[in-house]
This record gives structure tokens, C-alpha cells and sequence, in this order.
């Protein structure tokens, strides 16, 4: 028998996501935005209980290594101080999903950037690929190497309001209200960690980390 036969499996595997915790006014803009959705009989994530968040770095991890997560995210969030940021505009996909865009300012880049370099260690070195990024060649070389498709170059900060959805009622949505939004300042106050499901959304927050004032 070869010694690839008698190799032990793989350990469980779990998708984390390492996200930025925003400061209450989101929540409160994007329970606004849910009700608004409603009105046209879209059932928006916020509604269903998932919680808003930016992600910073999602990918699978050995559940074994969840503790390790949870110290590398700690010590993390103690080298920042709460900065600004802004909820730009809402933008609906090629794939009709809802997104509310986040600014990216120089200082959420570099907590980015610092988050896919220090956690990508504890990662699995298999993870699946979600199928839409075979779509996109720069995401898949990116996930093919960080194990995420939106790190460096590719990050682009949001707030998922609804997965894909109903296009008519889409469109009518973005011509009453989503075309009509009015910009947000918020702060971001810290780092979480949650487990997620297949479309990166969370209910439960396993960890949070705060920056400094």
C-alpha cells in the first residue's frame, strides 16, 4: 500500500470569516434598506437575521484552528485605533445580488492586507472554489494562492444586502430607492470572527476584537 494511501484524511474543514465590525448607524441604515426591500417583496439578509458585516479576509480553516484564529484577530485589533469610513452607494450585481458599497480608504486596504498576510498561514490548503470565480481569472489566481478570491488588488469592501434575487423586482427597487441613497459616515470600531455559510453570511458572532479609541 502506498504511503498516500495510508495518510490520514484531511482535518474538518469550517469557513470563517474575519470581518469588520462597523458602528451602530449601519445597522440602523441597513434595517432601513431591509424595510425598503420589503416593500417589493424582497426578503433582504438583515431581515432573515444575518448580521451586516465587511469582510477583511474569508477562507476555510481546520477547525482546529479556530483558537489560533482567535489570537492572531486579538492581537490585530490591538495595533488600530477606530478610523472613519463611509456606506458609498448601493450596487446591484451582474449576478443580481444587492451590495452596499464601502469606501476604501487607505487605512481599511492596509487592515485588509495585513489581516490576509497574518491569518492565511492557519488556513486550508485545499479549500473549494465558490463556482463564480472561475469567471473572473485575477480572483481565481488570487484564491488559488491566499485561498480567497478578494484580498489585495481584489478587495473591494461591501455590505451583502440580499443574495440573488428576483431581477424585476430588482430593478424597481434600485428606481424607488437604492438609486437614491444618500451616503453614510460610520467608524469602524473592530475585528470579528463568525462561521459562515456558503454565501459568506453569518448570525453568529463567535469573536469580537475593538480597537482603540
Amino acid at each position: 500500500m502506498s504511503q498516500a494511501a495510508l495518510a490520514s484524511p484531511s482535518p474538518a474543514a469550517t469557513s470563517y470569516n474575519l470581518f469588520l465590525i462597523p458602528s451602530h448607524n449601519v445597522d440602523t441604515t441597513v434595517s432601513t434598506i431591509s424595510n425598503q426591500l420589503k416593500q417589493h417583496q424582497l426578503s433582504a439578509l438583515y431581515s432573515q437575521g444575518y448580521l451586516p458585516h465587511i469582510t477583511l479576509y474569508l477562507t476555510e480553516y481546520p477547525t482546529t484552528n479556530l483558537k489560533l484564529l482567535q489570537q492572531q484577530a486579538q492581537q490585530l485589533a490591538r495595533q488600530w485605533h477606530q478610523f472613519p469610513l463611509t456606506l458609498k452607494h448601493i450596487e446591484r450585481t451582474k449576478g443580481d445580488w444587492l451590495m452596499l458599497k464601502v469606501s476604501n480608504t487607505r487605512e481599511l486596504q492596509r487592515l485588509a492586507d495585513t489581516a490576509a498576510i497574518t491569518v492565511s498561514p492557519l488556513r486550508s490548503m485545499d479549500p473549494k472554489v465558490p463556482a463564480w470565480v472561475s469567471h473572473y481569472p485575477e480572483k481565481l489566481a488570487a484564491f488559488q494562492r491566499y485561498g480567497s478570491p478578494n484580498v489585495f488588488t481584489n478587495f473591494e469592501p461591501h455590505i451583502t444586502l440580499l443574495a440573488q434575487s428576483d431581477p424585476q423586482k430588482l430593478t424597481q427597487f434600485m428606481a424607488d430607492y437604492g438609486d437614491k441613497f444618500q451616503s453614510v459616515n460610520f467608524k469602524a470600531l473592530g475585528i470579528g470572527i463568525a462561521a459562515v455559510n456558503s454565501n459568506g453570511q453569518a448570525k453568529a458572532v463567535i469573536a469580537r476584537y475593538s480597537f482603540a479609541k
